[in-house]
């Protein structure tokens, strides 16, 4: 019996190119592939980070050394703290999220290219807006425009007694500092040139900075992880205070640990810690500072790395030398 003929291929579709195989139905196509993300994204923390190869230390004509740019930062982070919890009366947690871009900004532009309140500015508001406590662009010119105007006055006043101010009001780098006189006003003119001008920049710098950290407005801050820290060696009872009592006999002193490891995290946030380690060593640091501080020791002798989880040996004491540097007086 003879064999039957073999089948003959299905012809492509029409539309097909020669060669090709007809495409799967459309539920069975596999998603395209997206495309990588041009921008410049900045890492949470990196053990990485070398302050001799930022941006403003790099920048030519004219670099600044990295102590001119940490000073730099610490100035503006002080005048970021300011305006948003005097002034603005922005939560703390917005506040630190401001500190955070503002630091992650500067990681990868150079304070010669961009004034730096102006940047505080824009921080400000956008920190308002990711925490969910935003504030009119208005207000916040008028408020930053004011205290910065206030501190300007109170420097020249202090240079014209033959002193030195290295307050949070000293002179942008691409700014120059008009010099006030005694009848200043410390408001700014809404209808004026320059009040349009600065909040134009501040709606500018705004979008820069969004690409500039990539839009990773979720930020993870110290002050969350030392409360649990706190909180869970209390009701261990892995720690005690001088007289060697428990805690929980004394909650006077479990409020004196946890507030003083936040006035640590506070001044951290002065410094480029952000950008080298994660928020809980962060926080573990601070903790560990303030027993110190407090006279506060773990139970039985034992060191306080052994409470202090997901931290080593080294970057605790990386950490502790940063915040005590910012903080012993000078």
């Amino acid at each position: 019996m003879a064999q039957p003929p073999p089948r003959r291929p299905l012809p492509p579709p029409r539309n097909a190119p020669p060669g090709r195989h007809p495409p799967p139905p459309n539920d069975a196509r596999p998603p395209p592939p997206r495309p990588p993300s041009t921008l410049p994204r900045v890492p949470l923390a990196s053990s990485h980070f070398d302050e001799n190869h930022l941006p403003s230390v790099l920048h030519r004509p004219n670099p600044m050394t990295p102590e001119a740019e940490r000073q730099a930062r610490r100035r503006t982070c002080r005048f970021i703290e300011e305006a948003g919890q005097r002034s603005l009366r922005l939560p703390r947690v917005a506040v630190a999220t401001a500190t955070v871009f503002f630091h992650r900004f500067y990681v990868k532009h150079a304070f010669q290219e961009h004034d730096r309140f102006e940047v505080a500015m824009a921080c400000l508001l956008l920190a308002g807006k990711t925490e969910e406590s935003p504030k009119k662009l208005d207000f916040i010119v008028r408020e930053c425009w004011k205290l910065r105007r206030r501190a300007q006055q109170q420097q020249q006043k202090l240079m014209n007694q033959g002193g030195t101010s290295p307050g949070m009001g000293g002179a942008s780098p691409t700014a120059p500092m008009p010099s006030p006189s005694a009848g200043d006003n410390l408001q700014i003119d809404p209808k004026s040139e320059e009040y349009v001008r600065l909040k134009e920049r501040v709606l500018l710098l705004e979008r820069v900075i969004l690409h500039t950290i990539g839009f990773e407005l979720s930020i993870d801050h110290p002050y969350k992880f030392l409360v649990d820290a706190v909180q869970n060696m209390n009701k261990k009872r892995s720690i005690e205070g001088k007289d060697g009592q428990p805690l929980l006999k004394n909650p006077q002193m479990v409020q004196e640990l946890a507030q003083n490891a936040m006035n640590f995290a506070n001044d951290s946030m002065h410094t480029t810690l952000c950008l080298q380690y994660t928020a809980n060593e962060i926080a573990m640091t601070c903790v560990y500072l303030s027993g110190k501080y407090s006279g506060i020791r773990p139970v039985g002798g034992k060191p306080w790395i052994e409470l202090l989880g997901g931290i080593s040996v080294e970057d605790l004491t990386t950490i502790s030398i940063q915040i005590l540097e910012l903080v012993q007086p000078k």
